[in-house]
């Protein structure tokens, strides 16, 4: 029996990579072979109606499991960055999707990272239970090995997304609402948000004023605000808080991409398949996985307007590309021994 631990896991990026990896493997002959470890939060897949056990998430209820499981598994994946709390006589992988968390060591005092560095510290602690990291680009294999966490060889780039759920979707290009763009994202610090809104708000003072639609929730407040005083003065700006992405990426013409940090930028791949042209931040996680329409400087708001008036009056920006692809199969195979 294979276990995939997807405690922890319960919103935004990590859920949907989890319930598209749940989707998979109960496609497959070796189904009855996973029992999958859930949080109570997680919104799990209609399909999956066995093999499974939702526990309380807490480390004590962690290790109590794994405790009591101990001999039951051939092999363990765990999904949220933290590796087994209880050493297995079995291998043992660990998926790495938070750069925060990579980061947190180098910058502690920081405030944004204060709470991403005790996370760190119980990751460390349990690290030699892991055989092996699972990432999804060479840029997180950069940032464990620089952590000094695992070698290099001891890190599998592995990514894997939904490739089917917005390809080939959408208006042709030239019927999309040409000056409307798209940033799917929680309000967290590094996605970026205040940077962005201030290039709007330049954009507004040199006249223009294009449509971005936003999806911030309560838990950013302070945006919110801001939010609403540019749209006093005339901006174009609309905040859906919680949305299916799909209409926006099949009927806006423009991803609009400031994150400072991503493990995986998954918006971005989704953008690209589903029609859109894509304005990111010139940082290694976005060449990663796509070749954008246009690079800005994510620190400078003034790059970002540029970029957003280069957009609208330039019809001849290329269609991004993407460079990464989906090998959900090599990530089951190893799971289950076939590599």
């Amino acid at each position: 029996m294979i276990l995939i631990d997807g405690l922890y896991i319960n919103k935004g990026g990590g859920a949907v990579l989890l319930q598209y990896l749940i989707t998979e493997i109960l496609q497959r002959s070796e189904a009855n072979n996973f029992f999958f470890l859930l949080d109570p939060r997680f919104e799990k897949p209609a399909e999956l109606t066995g093999n499974y056990e939702v526990i309380p998430n807490k480390m004590s209820a962690r290790i109590r499991f794994y405790k009591q499981n101990r001999k039951r598994f051939t092999t363990v994946f765990c999904f949220a960055n933290t590796p087994p709390p209880v050493k297995m006589l079995v291998p043992a992988y660990t998926y790495m999707h938070n750069q925060k968390l990579l980061e947190a060591p180098f910058r502690k005092w920081e405030p944004m990272f204060r709470s991403q560095y005790i996370k760190y510290l119980v990751m460390k602690l349990y690290n030699n239970n892991t055989d092996s990291y699972i990432v999804q680009t060479p840029h997180m294999v950069e940032m464990l090995v620089k952590t000094g966490l695992k070698k290099a060889a001891d890190c599998l780039t592995i990514p894997f997304y939904d490739n089917r759920k917005y390809a080939g979707g959408g208006k042709p290009f030239t019927e999309r609402m040409q000056d409307e763009f798209v940033f799917i994202s929680n309000p967290s610090p590094q996605k970026n948000y205040p940077t962005l809104l201030q290039a709007w708000e330049l954009l507004l003072s040199q006249g223009y004023t294009p449509r971005l639609h936003v999806t911030i929730d309560e838990t950013g407040a302070e945006l919110r605000n801001k939010v609403a005083e540019l749209n006093v003065k005339g901006a174009q700006i609309i905040n859906h808080e919680y949305l299916d992405p799909k209409e926006l990426y099949f009927n806006c013409a423009w991803l609009i991409f400031p994150s400072l940090m991503e493990s995986f930028g998954l918006p971005l791949i989704e953008a690209a398949d589903s029609g859109m042209k894509i304005l990111a931040s010139d940082l290694p996680y976005v060449y990663d996985v796509v070749k954008p329409s246009l690079v800005f400087d994510q620190n400078n708001a003034a790059s970002i307007a540029d970029a957003v008036q280069q957009a609208i009056s330039d019809p001849n920006l290329p269609f991004p590309e993407i460079v990464t692809k989906n090998e959900v199969q090599q990530l089951i195979n190893i799971l289950t021994g076939k590599r």
